[in-house]
């Protein structure tokens, strides 16, 4: 009979060592996947950050380059430098001093 009762206290104090062991994990294991689920909301709120700054910056650089097509036209459409003669440019000045007059 006692050995029953040393099998039976062994047996009793295994399944009560094993529940109690997997409790110990399982409040490890909910504290790890806390801890995963807060990495992702981090990680989810910096790629928002990312793709919005890259929205601005494409932005910035389509103005840049409209900005700079406009900054061409604006030199193509500015006097040029002409081949001026002698005669054209008295003539020109005998023109402007009337126009004075």
């Amino acid at each position: 009979m006692k050995s029953l009762w040393k099998y039976i206290t062994g047996l009793f104090t295994f399944v009560v060592g094993l529940l109690v062991l997997s409790g110990k994990k399982n409040k490890k294991v909910k504290e790890i996947k806390g801890k995963i689920k807060d990495a992702e909301q981090k990680v989810k709120k910096v790629d928002s950050k990312i793709k919005s700054t890259k929205k601005q910056s494409d932005a910035i650089e389509k103005s840049l380059k409209s900005k700079k097509e406009a900054l061409k036209e604006i030199e193509k459409t500015k006097y040029k430098k002409k081949d001026v003669s002698a005669k054209d440019a008295s003539n020109f000045l005998k023109k402007y001093s009337k126009k004075k007059k």
